[in-house]
């Protein structure tokens, strides 16, 4: 395969990574809208009522303790992770550590290896950071649905009681 054809191909290796990455940004905002609502369901729910049996405090305890977990799962998802490669012309943040100047002398006198290099690299980089991102949304996810059955089970209670 000629240099050209690999580039060709890790571009577009990087833009199908990006793809994958803002997918699961989608996912970690759906996610955290449905927490976030269940939470405030059960809030509004255990506030109003004048008195509520131990065990079903506890219940909602473990509901809220699921979702409140789901959410810090999603938010370790969302955190940038941003660590720097030396030479970068395709990272921002090793762009934007450059003056304009600088970065444009560094694209002009870039060769079609150190590009690929580049590409290579930030790949590389990407599948890390999607596989932790998905890894986090696996955990919330597992944190919701262990949630669901005893936010209803409350949810039912305190609205018949």
């Amino acid at each position: 395969m000629e240099d050209r054809d690999r580039i060709k191909l890790m571009e577009a290796s990087m833009e199908r990574l990006l793809r994958t990455n803002n997918g699961a940004d989608s996912k970690v905002s759906t996610l955290m809208g449905m927490n976030t609502t269940m939470l405030a369901v059960l809030a509004a729910l255990v506030t109003r009522q004048q008195s509520v049996s131990a065990g079903l405090i506890v219940v909602a305890a473990v509901s809220a303790a699921g979702l409140l977990l789901g959410l810090f799962f999603l938010s370790l998802s969302s955190f940038p992770r941003t660590s720097m490669p030396a030479r970068s012309i395709v990272f921002f943040g090793a762009i934007a550590s450059l003056d304009a100047g600088s970065f444009h002398a560094r694209v002009c006198g870039v060769t079609d290896m150190e590009y690929l290099d580049d590409l290579i690299d930030q790949c590389y980089r990407m599948s890390q950071i999607a596989t932790q991102k998905f890894n986090w949304i696996r955990r919330a996810q597992m944190a919701w649905y262990a949630s669901i059955l005893p936010w209803l089970w409350t949810v039912y209670a305190l609205y018949h009681s």
